[in-house]
């Protein structure tokens, strides 16, 4: 029983060396301090595709002489190393080469163009629609016709350029009720239900959407403060109404 209850707390390492991985934790653990901190605040800021390689190899680096008595540390710190000159290699060759940065990490991807869907784009970076209309929500955008140009970056974050007076758009959040679409709708434009696209019309539109060839109109709409959105009755301000 003791033999089982040893394997299973330890493995096949003796007692003492329970003692020895908190003196090994302790000593790589200051020195991948040491190594992050020398590889600058955009590695700790974003992870690029560059940037996750070299925590998973870390990580891998870290973990042997840790968990296997017969290793010892010292190839670990020269693995430690050897990363840290590496990134700081590779950064210094793409802040000199702009081909070798997007060939390394890639480049920003257009996912909303004039207030519609970049569609091609979309399918490109393998980014559904359902998720773009996820990642606006979330940086407070209320409807397409806001957002003048939308990029997906490297790291994996969206950029946004709004536009200065917001034109008129696809609504993006959940709907409420008949009274409130009609509050926020604007008179004579059809926004396309697939990729934003706006036309002007007096009646819903019959022919199919120019830029992804899909017929599913809906009322375009324009954009109201937090307070109207979860008040819908509320009366317009007299300098929004005048708009």
């Amino acid at each position: 029983m003791g033999d089982l209850l040893h394997r299973w707390l330890i493995g096949e390492a003796p007692w003492s060396f329970a003692a020895e991985v908190l003196l090994r934790f302790l000593c790589i653990y200051l020195v991948l301090l040491l190594v992050l901190r020398l590889m600058g605040r955009r590695f700790a800021g974003q992870l690029s595709i560059i940037d996750l390689a070299i925590m998973i190899m870390l990580g891998a680096a870290i973990g042997a002489p840790l968990q296997t008595p017969e290793k010892g540390i010292l190839t670990t710190i020269v693995l430690l190393i050897t990363l840290l000159g590496c990134f700081r290699l590779l950064s210094w060759s793409t802040f000199f080469s702009h081909r070798l940065e997007v060939l390394t990490q890639g480049d920003a991807t257009m996912l909303v163009m004039d207030g519609r869907l970049a569609l091609e784009h979309l399918h490109h970076a393998e980014f559904s629609r359902e998720r773009t209309f996820s990642e606006l929500r979330s940086m407070g955008i209320q409807h397409l016709g806001e957002v003048r140009r939308a990029w997906l970056e490297p790291s994996g974050r969206v950029s946004l350029l709004c536009y200065r007076q917001p034109r008129a758009g696809l609504w993006l959040l959940p709907e409420q009720n008949q009274q409130f679409n009609q509050h926020i709708a604007v008179d004579d434009r059809f926004a396309c239900g697939h990729c934003g696209y706006v036309v002007q019309s007096k009646a819903q539109p019959e022919q199919r959407c120019d830029y992804c060839e899909q017929q599913a109109w809906r009322p375009a709409v324009k954009r109201l403060g937090t307070e109207k959105i979860y008040d819908p009755h509320q009366k317009e301000h007299p300098r929004e109404a005048g708009e």
